[in-house]
């Protein structure tokens, strides 16, 4: 079954609505937003100012905000900034957590191309309706299981904040099921990815030499490599020649393929395999754009 995250992708290239809404059907999950389920206990969900979120929660269950009850519907604030959505069930254990990014419209970049003098850029096309704020203290703020969105800020102003990005769920996704597999085939006992490269402003994508509709600028796709074994800040010795080569990246390429062709709750999206430059070391670029797309291999 395919996710309905082929709407979601959809509203990455046309304006983030709901971005990080994901597939209706994951992990058993009962509860869900605007009609879909979180794919997983620990997610996010991207929400404009001023829209509605339709809670559905099983008889019995309890769903607060911040901590404070909601009932069937929670309308995200005009301010920008995060909220903790919170699911107990009868027992009162915790079913599901979801970090809810409302979004700094777009419309609010100047006309230098800044926010808050932090510098987006001009999107050659689609530009997103919003972006996700994060202050000093937000970097640690969960988006799934394994990972926590300030591994996907972009590189650009280090020392600036507010920063501004986003992130689609349906790479965050791939990256857990990703993840997932190798702890269970036994290859790593990563507990996530190193993302060498997660969002992009436009600036920054252009000033790298990026492709020009790099799906970095819309905050589905991500470089990363697998270090833990040991942690020295490049890629691990997956395939066990004794180096690490592009022959690690295209290991855990052929990893990725199999097992997402594998899972129809995987949306189709791009591979790339690359091999170790100057500056970096080989790593495996995944992204959640809706179509198949390979590279590298």
């Amino acid at each position: 079954m395919r996710f309905a995250w082929n709407l979601v992708c959809a509203a990455v290239l046309f304006g983030l609505i709901m971005a990080g809404s994901t597939p209706a059907v994951a992990e058993g999950r009962a509860v869900r937003l605007n009609g879909d389920a979180p794919p997983h206990r620990i997610w996010h969900r991207l929400v404009m100012p001023g829209h509605t979120v339709r809670l559905d929660v099983p008889k019995g269950y309890t769903a607060s905000v911040d901590g404070e009850p909601v009932g069937r519907r929670w309308v995200a604030p005009e301010a920008p900034g995060h909220h903790s959505l919170r699911v107990v069930d009868k027992t009162g254990e915790t079913v599901q957590q979801v970090a809810l990014f409302v979004l700094v419209p777009s419309a609010s970049i100047d006309d230098r191309g800044y926010l808050e003098g932090y510098r987006i850029g001009r999107y050659p096309r689609n530009t997103p309706k919003g972006f996700i704020r994060l202050g000093r203290n937000d970097l640690n703020i969960r988006i799934s299981p394994s990972f926590r969105i300030g591994q996907f800020i972009c590189k650009q102003q280090p020392g600036h904040f507010p920063k501004f990005l986003l992130v689609g769920g349906a790479n965050v996704h791939r990256l857990e099921v990703l993840l997932a597999g190798l702890r269970k085939e036994g290859v790593t006992k990563a507990k996530n990815f190193f993302v060498m490269s997660g969002f992009r402003t436009p600036y920054y994508n252009a000033a790298i030499g990026s492709a020009r509709l790099s799906r970095h600028m819309y905050g589905d796709a991500s470089d990363i490599y697998v270090d833990v074994d040991p942690r020295d800040g490049v890629m691990d010795d997956l395939n066990g020649d004794g180096a690490v080569t592009k022959a690690d990246a295209d290991f855990l390429y052929d990893f990725a393929e199999r097992l997402f062709a594998a899972r129809p709750d995987v949306e189709p999206g791009g591979l790339g395999s690359y091999a170790a430059n100057a500056v970096h070391g080989p790593f495996l670029h995944s992204d959640g754009r809706g179509s198949k797309a390979r590279w590298g291999r």
